[in-house]
Formats: C-alpha cells, sequence, structure tokens
C-alpha cells in the first residue's frame, strides 16, 4: 500500500483520532501543532502504543494477552515487509508514512512491542540498568518512533528518546498506586534495598510515610536526569519541532505536579487539568524548552 504525497483523511486515521487523542489528554494539545501526514503518522503511532498498553493494563487472562500481543507482532511483520493490513492503526500508518521512513521505524516498533511483552511477563527489575532498559524500550522508542515521522536528524532522535524514557518514568511514577494493586513496582530491587524498603512495605497501611524518603529520591532523580537530557538534546537541537517542545513541557509540569502534591502517590494520583494541560502546550510552542530549576 504506497504512501501519498497528499494524503486525505480517512475512517482509518479517524479511528486514529479516536484511541491516540480524546478530548482532555496532554497528547492531543501537544500535537496541534502537527499539520498533514506527519499528524496523521504520528496519531497512527500513539494510537498503537495505546492498544499495545490496553492489552497489558486491562486483559486479566495473561496467555489471552500473549495472544493478542502475538497478533500484533505478526501484523507489524505483514505491514512493514508486505506493506499491506486490514487493521485500521496501521493502514493509517502506512497510508500516512514513505516507505524510506516505514524501514526506519521498524526497530523502534519491534522495541515498543518487546516493552509490551516484558510489562505482560514482569518479575522484578532487579537493577537500575534493567529498569533503563525498559523504560527504553517503551518511552524511548515511543520517542524515537515521533522523531522519525517527523524525518528528524538521527543524533536528534536519540536524545529525543532519553527523553521518552524519562517520560515514560513519570508515567511509572504518577500511576504508581494502581500499578502496585496489580503487582507492577517498577522500581528496582537495588533501589528498595538502598532504602531497606521491599515489595510487602507498598501494602501496609502506613506506606504513605514510610515510602517518602524513596519516592523523594525518585522524584530527585527524574529531574536531575531530565535537566541533564535536555541540555544534551540542545546542543544538538536547540528548538526541537513544536510538538516535541509541547511533550516536554508536558512531562516537566507533570513531574512538578506530583511533587507538590506531596509525592503520596499509593493513595492518590495527582492529575492536571484538561485546561492547564492546553496552557502548557500551548506555552511550549512559543519558546525553546528550559530545564527544570
Amino acid at each position: 500500500m504506497p504512501a501519498m504525497n497528499q494524503h486525505s483523511p480517512t475512517s482509518h486515521d479517524a479511528e486514529c483520532e479516536r484511541i491516540a487523542r480524546p478530548i482532555g489528554s496532554g497528547f492531543r494539545y501537544a500535537s496541534l501543532p502537527l499539520r498533514g501526514q506527519e499528524r496523521y503518522a504520528i496519531t497512527a503511532i500513539k494510537a498503537l502504543d495505546k492498544s499495545l498498553e490496553e492489552i497489558v493494563q486491562t486483559v486479566a487472562e495473561p496467555q489471552v494477552a500473549r495472544s493478542k500481543l502475538d497478533w500484533w507482532r505478526g501484523a507489524l511483520h505483514q505491514a512493514t515487509t508486505e506493506g499491506s493490513s486490514n487493521h485500521p492503526v496501521l493502514i493509517s500508518l502506512l497510508e500516512s508514512t514513505p516507505p524510506t521512513t516505514l524501514e526506519k521505524l521498524v526497530p523502534h516498533l519491534e522495541s515498543r512491542l518487546g516493552s509490551a511483552l516484558l510489562a505482560l511477563d514482569y518479575q522484578g527489575f532487579d537493577t537500575e540498568a534493567d529498569l533503563n532498559a525498559y523504560l527504553d524500550a517503551k518511552g524511548g522508542a515511543l520517542f524515537r518512533l515521533y522523531a522519525q515521522a517527523l524525518n528528524l536528524p538521527e543524533e536528534t532522535s536519540i536524545k529525543l528518546g532519553a527523553l521518552g524514557a524519562l517520560g515514560h518514568r513519570i508515567d511509572n511514577l504518577q500511576w504508581l498506586g494502581r500499578d502496585v494493586a496489580r503487582g507492577f513496582i517498577y522500581l528496582s530491587a537495588e533501589q528498595l534495598e538502598k532504602h531497606g524498603i521491599n515489595e510487602a512495605d507498598f501494602h501496609r497501611p502506613d506506606r504513605s510515610t514510610r515510602l517518602v524518603p524513596l519516592l523523594q529520591t525518585e522524584y530527585e532523580h527524574i529531574r536531575s536526569e531530565h535537566n541533564r537530557h535536555l541540555l544534551e538534546l540542545k546542543q544538538t537541537c536547540r528548538r526541537p519541532p513544536a510538538f516535541f517542545r509541547a511533550l516536554i513541557a508536558l512531562d516537566q509540569s507533570r513531574l512538578v505536579h506530583l511533587h507538590r502534591s506531596g509525592l503520596r502517590l499509593l493513595d492518590e494520583r495527582p492529575e492536571r487539568s484538561p485546561f492547564t494541560q492546553l496552557l502548557t502546550a500551548w506555552w511550549a510552542t512559543k519558546r525553546a524548552p528550559r530545564p527544570l530549576r
């Protein structure tokens, strides 16, 4: 299925919009500056990401979830090697992505699928290196997919991938309470041991108080790493596309909001209002990204 120079919206694109850009979502506001094929391609990538995440989060029977992910593996292989599909998300991706760009997406699509399989078989991360590999395969791969869809230089794509991995780390911190309830504690055994914490402590009545030092350390680590990678990005790309500036600003604002909310993340999930997210994304399109102070 050849990509078209002038892509007209179809029902497949509308389905991707429904999945990827719900009203009130940060991604919806970040993607407002996108136009034409770039918007359709990036929306299809996000729709694929959300489809994989839904399987991991909502399918209770592991065997059924694995079967669904195996289906996606076959569908992605067919789409990227034969240029054909009968799934609306993949059809939209194929129609909005030139063949040369699609070829560059393949390793990052495989990484994203691999991260879903890893989350499904989660047995805990022993070391910080193990955790970082997972974060890179998910959030890092997603940002690299966006960068390739925008035809950004490889070096810039790599730098943005590091910020994408940290963006997913912020996701995990924000959703810690929900994930603990289903047995997914993303913090590595190495981190827990340093604070004298074990997984049972996440279920104790006094957990919100007991885990404050651990969560504070995690917040400071993410903040420091985000600033470091942002400064490295600015060395190669001082003014990324408005879409990425908005994504970065939204991640920064989430991180600050979590801290201001007291990091009470096991009993609460602090979230910013849709209007605040819209305002954050809009301001980010007007200026270059800045490190957190």
